[in-house]
């Protein structure tokens, strides 16, 4: 199970039971993947979506589509992305490499960062791309060495997995999340996937500090809080302090530079 900006097994956070929780969340799943060839161009009106007056920076509703597909199914590619990244330079593990390595799509994903709490991050983005910027996010995964980490009788992997999820994150206070420098209200910006299936990079296994990470397929469920914004060209910047679900404070900061 991946925990925020860290990566732990279930049994470190035991007073999430079993990593699954007693109540089913009510949040319906993500609605079903539009394939990109299917996709629409984005339209909106200005009540489709929160203007930062005079920033140059939408905040798109967690609702509304995006090219075809849930913001929801955005955030499930994001992880592809992640996991297929080499070690070496993949982003989430080295501060400076660069944010767009091994991306090409019409999503702009800015990479999260597992070596520490509180930590600045600069990424050139493409002009007219939308940007998927990840506040606190974790994933859920399937198996892990613990062999107590399994649903209960007649719960099925996806409840397990997502109540766990869910679950912990429930735990982090004090969240502060701003662009630049308007503040934005991060609990309407929550997404839960469906159960999915994904394979690290092999040179991924033992660089997270995730010991449920296999190097083949395995599967998962993510939860957190995600930003899809409209950038115009310039520099941009998204703040996030909070206190984790562990107790640990963190103050990380997103300067996108956007660029024609």
């Amino acid at each position: 199970m991946r925990l925020g900006r860290w990566m732990v097994s279930c049994v470190l956070a035991g007073w999430v039971a079993g990593c699954g929780g007693t109540q089913e969340s009510s949040e319906a799943t993500s609605p079903e993947v539009v394939p990109l060839e299917d996709a629409t161009p984005l339209s909106l009106s200005p009540e489709d979506a929160t203007v930062l007056a005079g920033q140059g920076a939408l905040v798109l509703p967690r609702a509304l589509p995006v090219l075809g597909r849930s913001i929801t199914a955005w955030t499930e590619q994001w992880w592809y992305w992640t996991y297929k990244v080499p070690a070496e330079r993949n982003p989430e593990l080295v501060l400076d490499a660069d944010c767009g390595v091994e991306q090409s799509g019409p999503v702009y994903f800015v990479p999260a960062y597992d070596g520490a709490t509180t930590y600045q991050r600069t990424c050139r983005v493409p002009f007219g791309k939308r940007v998927l910027v990840p506040l606190w996010i974790i994933i859920n995964d399937f198996p892990c060495p613990d062999p107590d980490f399994k649903p209960a009788p007649g719960q099925t992997l996806e409840q397990f997995l997502r109540e766990g999820a869910r679950g912990f994150n429930d735990l982090i206070q004090d969240v502060s999340v701003t662009v630049n420098g308007k503040p934005v209200p991060y609990s309407a910006h929550r997404h839960t996937s469906p159960l999915f299936t994904f394979s690290a990079h092999p040179s991924l296994v033992g660089q997270f500090p995730d010991p449920c990470l296999t190097g083949t397929p395995q599967q998962g469920v993510s939860d957190g809080w995600w930003l899809m914004l409209a950038l115009t060209p310039g520099k941009h910047t998204v703040h996030v302090t909070a206190l984790s679900p562990m107790g640990t404070p963190i103050d990380y900061t997103y300067r996108l530079h956007v660029g024609l």
